[in-house]
């Protein structure tokens, strides 16, 4: 059995088109939503999820992290409640196991075709968009994995030899248009040009992420903002010498990050 942990980015979804290519039958694609997705991820899953049903593949399950009470709470909201900001501004990877990896984990073991499995005492494959480009993370995510008794994790596109371009181009011959970067839009991890690309495009989601970062209860001697070192609102103040534009296709839901 095979399932992919689809995250909407252009690994993941160049690794599933090459399985198309190749005639790799998988068995279940699972996206988890954090509720704080940009606005172009939720309707590119959608029309890639058209696109691999169109071919006999399964469609793109949307899961979510569910709390004890039974509700479900964006990681922006969380962040608005407890006036804090995601843990990875303090260098903690909390927000990703949370609303991204404990959802997709519970419905993947959840899934009747898995338990069966593991009752027979069997490993289920899952496969992750790690590319050729990220030996080094590629070989942590494989020793740290090594010994899951439940679940056999491989990185096709490392297998494949397929780095960033091979999976630009896969995409491209597809017919499809590039996902971009698929990433919160208050993410820690936001590059500088993405602030930049925020700040045009999504105009109220950066005064959102602002009054979050401005908020939240932290020591600024040690946190200065969202970016963990880098305080999103004083970067925006400063004068920018260029502008860094990157091609973006609207009508595909795509925005300019990686």
């Amino acid at each position: 059995m095979l399932i992919v942990n689809y995250g909407a980015g252009t690994n993941s979804t160049a690794m599933l088109v090459e399985a198309v290519n190749r005639q790799i039958q998988v068995d279940a694609i699972v996206f988890a939503d954090t509720g704080s997705e940009m606005p172009g991820t939720l309707a590119y899953v959608s029309q890639f999820s058209t696109w691999l049903q169109s071919r006999g593949y399964p469609e793109v399950t949307v899961v979510k992290w569910i709390r004890r009470d039974g509700t479900f709470l964006p990681l922006h909201e969380w962040c608005e409640r407890f006036v804090s900001l995601p843990s990875r501004a303090f260098g903690f990877s909390g927000c990703t196991s949370k609303w991204k990896q404990q959802p997709a984990d519970k419905h993947i073991a959840n899934l009747a075709r898995v338990k069966a499995a593991h009752r027979r005492g069997k490993k289920v494959v899952r496969w992750l968009g790690y590319d050729a480009d990220e030996p080094g993370r590629y070989e942590r995510m494989r020793q740290g994995r090594a010994r899951d008794p439940l679940y056999e994790w491989r990185a096709p596109l490392v297998e494949w030899q397929y780095g960033r371009a091979e999976c630009v181009n896969t995409i491209a011959s597809a017919g499809l248009c590039q996902p971009g970067k698929s990433a919160c839009w208050l993410c820690p991890s936001t590059k500088r040009h993405e602030i930049d690309a925020l700040q045009r495009q999504h105009p109220s989601l950066l005064k959102r992420a602002l009054a979050i970062e401005e908020k939240a209860d932290i020591d600024r001697k040690r946190i200065a903002g969202l970016g963990g070192s880098l305080n999103w609102a004083e970067y925006l103040k400063q004068p920018k010498m260029f502008a860094g534009l990157q091609p973006v296709d609207d009508a595909c839901g795509c925005w300019d990050g990686e």
